[in-house]
């Protein structure tokens, strides 16, 4: 099981004359790189997954089976196209050698999930009996490499408020924790969730020696990652077969996998505000809402509802201050129970309207989560820790003045920059280095706005669009350059809401201005007057989504349906005092979600020619409410933050 050995496998087809496809599996649970002694565990078929690949795509597939990336590399002599392995080991090595990596499936296992734990073990007479009773004792942990057995593991013991602390060891290989128990030198070990039934097979340990003591937050498992030789027609075309696996049950068991791949932007989870692309857009949108929703935990909070959570597969961060309102906190929270895993609290004491309390979503990328607060305080923070990367002060570091409303829009991410908008006149947009802070451009330009910017091609040219205190505006994201400036023909705005970009064109909602689309010229500037406009819908706040061809939002006591294909006519409109206020509003899957500051959550059909809800429920019952806060949604939870509790629900199996 533990001692790996590479092995290459060739699938040669008489149509390959193009270059083989490559494909190095790291996955420990493959069978060449396990072990046959328990059956149906630990024997997934490659080999099969690589026979049916060269079939639909015309082309051979080389397998190459190695324990790590620099052994398959040296087998190889070349870059792979594919990488197939545990989401932690394939970071790593592909950051030690420096080979550009993003991963594009994730792979379920036997249960549907695409996360896996590590487990504490311990002898089966010793008197532990929780994580804590490992007080002083001598743990040894599975290899840096290993994240559920070892970053994950230290997250374990530290949430275990031991009265002293662990010794820890690190164990060279992922057995040798285990072995270091067996042979008494040891109190507990950790190792993979799937390992102890692997190694009693194995006969490495003896039947009932050990047992469970406590499981590990969960990590990414095994995905499938492409590299950047792999061309885009490749990797869409291998993502569309990987991601159609649950329709073959014989690739299924080879696999032993419940449902095959499943496209990465679908389980990442909801990283940003809005989520994915700032769209708000949610995939897994239910065709139907229960009577009411599974509560799976709640945690309380202490500040007001304003800045809204990130989610994944094994964390929740949510904005918040502490009972004074003095400090901002924000706290990562375990998704299996509400747990805290870690905080970040600092002094942010002035008053202003609306509280103090973060506006800004929480940014995630690539390991690292970006926390704003109203008074300008911008941290970086490593998720897995909440160690502190850097850290700014938008109005320390570059001057002005604090907006009426406070720091609102989040940070966002282009590729290796990371953009602010501090509003000051030499320093309007700024681009930092994202993983050191450093300063890459700075533009000069207007105030700041409230809006989130958003980055896309429009026109033909890559550019990042936003609005400032008095326009609407694209930048270059490679030098800052400002590329055009639209400003409104009906006054200014709050200028709060994102600009949605549908078909090549860009959507506008503001409240003196109504709704509008625009166009671009072929240089990449907006055209000025609107495709076409409706001036009835006005958010001051409601961002729109876009389902279909319809946009949806709320303003002033108004829920709208406009029909994108058709001028931006009103497919419908519905009054109601639940809408008066703000309202966060999500598309996806043929629906459209509603939850209203109230404290409404809605599901309507984005079909329906009328306003005739499918589900209206109150999650937090007959409470005031009083939330700005937008959910997160992440496959069938949704996260919503209440007057004084973030929870977690669950929708109905649909």
């Amino acid at each position: 099981m533990i001692r790996y050995a590479g092995i290459f496998l060739a699938f040669a087809f008489s149509h390959a004359a193009e270059k083989p496809v490559q494909v190095v599996v790291m996955d420990p649970l493959s069978l060449p790189l396990s072990c046959s002694c328990v059956d149906g565990v630990g024997q997934r078929r490659y080999d099969k997954l690589g026979d049916h690949l060269s079939k639909v795509l015309g082309r051979s597939i080389n397998l190459t089976f190695e324990e790590s990336l620099d052994l398959a590399l040296r087998r190889i002599r070349a870059t792979p196209d594919f990488i197939i392995g545990k989401d932690a080991m394939v970071s790593f090595d592909s950051k030690r050698l420096k080979l550009k990596v993003k991963p594009i499936a994730a792979l379920t296992d036997r249960t549907g999930a695409v996360t896996h734990r590590g487990v504490f073990i311990v002898r089966t007479k010793d008197p532990a009996r929780r994580l804590s009773d490992l007080s002083g004792r001598k743990v040894m942990l599975g290899p840096v490499e290993e994240a559920e057995t070892h970053q994950a593991a230290k997250t374990a013991l530290r949430k275990a408020q031991l009265a002293k602390s662990a010794s820890l060891e690190v164990g060279g290989a992922i057995d040798s924790s285990a072995l270091a128990l067996t042979d008494g030198e040891v109190a507990s070990a950790v190792v993979p969730e799937y390992l102890p039934p692997l190694l009693v097979g194995c006969e490495k340990l003896s039947e009932n020696s050990v047992r469970i003591l406590a499981k590990t937050p969960p990590v990414y498992g095994v995905r499938l990652f492409c590299t950047d030789v792999a061309d885009n027609a490749l990797v869409k075309r291998v993502l569309e077969e990987v991601t159609g696996l649950d329709k073959r049950k014989d690739l299924l068991i080879a696999l032993e996998s419940a449902k095959g791949f499943l496209k990465i932007p679908d389980q990442l989870g909801w990283l940003d505000w809005r989520g994915p692309g700032r769209r708000g857009q949610a995939l897994t949108l239910p065709k139907q809402l229960p009577k009411a929703l599974k509560k799976v935990w709640s945690t309380k909070l202490t500040g007001p509802a304003v800045a809204g959570p990130v989610a994944n597969e094994k964390w929740v961060i949510i904005p918040d201050k502490n009972r004074g309102g003095k400090k901002d906190l924000f706290r990562c929270l375990d998704i299996t129970d509400g747990s805290e895993l870690w905080r970040l609290e600092y002094e942010a004491d002035r008053e202003m309207d609306y509280s103090n309390s973060p506006r800004a979503t929480p940014v995630v990328h690539e390991g690292l989560v970006y926390l704003l607060g109203a008074l300008g305080d911008l941290h970086c923070l490593r998720i897995e820790t909440g160690e502190v990367v850097w850290r700014t002060n938008y109005y320390q570091e570059y001057g002005g003045k604090l907006l009426p409303w406070g720091a609102s829009s989040p940070p966002l991410i282009v590729a290796e920059k990371l953009i602010i908008n501090p509003g000051v006149p030499d320093s309007s947009l700024v681009a930092l280095d994202r993983k050191t802070g450093r300063l890459i451009w700075e533009t000069s330009g207007h105030a700041a706005a409230y809006s989130a910017f958003v980055i896309d091609k429009l026109g033909g040219r890559q550019q990042i669009v936003g609005y400032d205190s008095a326009s609407l505006g694209g930048w270059d994201p490679v030098t800052g350059k400002r590329l055009w400036q639209h400003v409104p023909t009906e006054g200014s705005d709050f200028n709060v809401t994102t600009p949605l970009i549908y078909d090549g064109q860009l959507l506008l909602a503001t409240e003196n201005n109504g709704t509008r689309l625009h166009r671009f010229e072929n240089n990449g500037t907006i055209v000025d007057k609107p495709v076409m406009a409706n001036p009835s819908l006005a958010p001051d706040t409601c961002s729109p989504v876009i389902v279909g061809d319809r946009a949806f939002a709320t303003a002033y006591g108004e829920m709208y349906c406009l029909d994108l294909k058709n001028n931006l006519k009103t497919v419908w409109m519905q009054e109601d005092d639940m809408f008066y206020d703000h309202s966060n509003v999500i598309g996806g899957n043929g629906r459209v979600l509603v939850w209203t500051q109230s404290g409404d959550l809605l599901l309507l059909d984005a079909g329906a020619n009328e306003f005739s809800p499918l589900s209206r429920l109150r999650p937090f019952g007959d409470v005031k409410v009083d939330s700005m806060s937008h959910p997160a949604i992440v496959g069938n939870r949704i996260y919503l933050r209440g007057p004084n509790e973030i929870a977690c629900l669950q929708f109905s199996g649909d």
